[in-house]
């Protein structure tokens, strides 16, 4: 079961290192990423939680692609808030691993998933 949260700020994290460096700005996009986070604007938390999930499959049919990445993992991928609070984690291996971003909607939605499999896949 996927955690439904209210996101501080409307915004979702999933972050490979520890010391991560997030987004500076959407640029008007609805999913963003750096060498090591994908940052993701989610509903307001006003307007209800968003549920969010990390898995290695998801069932893609009634979901609409965000974003595809690459980011470095240090042997973890974890869901955040912009407050570093974890809702979620996955094990992988240590080096690179391939994020595609699933949501409920283009835009602020109120369901995401992150599909993470090793790099190069």
């Amino acid at each position: 079961m996927s955690p439904s949260i209210r996101t501080p700020h409307s915004i979702v994290l999933l972050v490979g290192r520890e010391d991560h460096s997030a987004p500076d700005s959407f640029g008007g996009a609805s999913c963003v990423a750096t060498a090591d986070c994908v940052a993701v604007a989610t509903v307001s938390p006003v307007d209800g939680p968003t549920s969010v999930s990390v898995a290695p499959s998801a069932d893609e049919a009634r979901l609409v692609v965000l974003g595809e990445f690459t980011i470095e993992s240090e042997g973890q991928v974890s869901v955040r808030d912009v407050f570093h609070r974890d809702h979620d984690a996955m094990g992988v291996e240590p080096g690179f691993v391939d994020v595609r971003v699933l949501a409920d909607t283009a835009v602020d939605p109120t369901e995401v998933v992150f599909v993470v499999r090793p790099g190069g896949s």
